[in-house]
């Protein structure tokens, strides 16, 4: 039947382009949404043209439940889940005396919990297959830091202190567990910033290559940790960001 790959968000934005590059990849894939079935169904369309097999599914990641509901049903679909790319995510700019608690929670729950629950529910699946590859989306907000989204860039830290982590307690399963960590993309959700003079300036004056990325470049990073290629690489932060940070 061929790998399967779960990409939590996986119909919209750098999520979609995962997907089509793990299905070029060959992957038959298990895209999840929240409210926009109709992205994720977009999204399964070109990767059945491509002649893998997809599966849309429903799931809020922030919720335990749910998320053991999707596992089932990935693997009641395909028998096996070899990839987890735990992409689901936000962004909320705000300045930080004006964060609520709710702020906070959401988006810690959203960007840094649903990875540990994911990627907690995933792991008996992978340990009984003796091997799996579980690949995290970060973001240069999580090494640098962010004025305009503090509770964001905190969050995004703590997924690639948990990727750390998360490596080391999978290695002897062989499971395998990295980050990539986008810098400035250009996406439905960043056009705003990228359009913005605060955005031009950061671009021509922080970026090195003077550019911000596009989704398929990230998309790329992902298919290769995913591949057997990468195959003696875990714990590792891959940075797609133009130069943005340097580490």
């Amino acid at each position: 039947m061929g790998k399967t790959a779960i990409i939590t968000g996986g119909g919209r934005g750098i999520g979609r382009a995962i997907t089509l590059a793990l299905a070029q990849k060959k992957f038959n894939v298990v895209v999840t949404y929240v409210t926009r079935r109709d992205c994720g169904e977009q999204t399964a369309t070109e990767v059945r043209k491509l002649g893998c097999e997809a599966l849309v599914v429903q799931a809020d990641v922030t919720k335990r439940e749910s998320v053991r509901q999707l596992i089932s049903t990935a693997t009641g679909k395909f028998g096996t889940v070899d990839v987890l790319v735990n992409n689901a995510g936000i962004l909320q700019q705000k300045l930080f005396n004006t964060i609520s608690d709710e702020d906070w929670d959401t988006m810690l729950a959203t960007n840094l919990k649903s990875v540990f629950l994911c990627s907690q529910e995933i792991m008996p699946v992978m340990v009984r297959q003796r091997g799996g590859s579980i690949i995290n989306i970060s973001s240069s907000g999580g090494q640098l830091g962010g004025m305009l989204a503090v509770h964001y860039a905190v969050s995004k830290a703590g997924v690639i202190s948990l990727t750390r982590s998360l490596a080391r307690v999978g290695a002897p399963d062989g499971i395998r567990v990295n980050c990539v960590t986008p810098g400035l993309i250009e996406t439905e959700m960043s056009q705003k910033e990228i359009r913005s003079e605060v955005g031009q300036q950061k671009i021509s004056k922080e970026i090195p290559l003077r550019r911000a990325g596009q989704v398929e470049e990230v998309a790329t990073a992902v298919a290769f940790l995913a591949s057997d290629e990468a195959s003696y690489i875990t714990g590792q932060s891959i940075n797609v960001n133009g130069g943005l940070y340097m580490g």
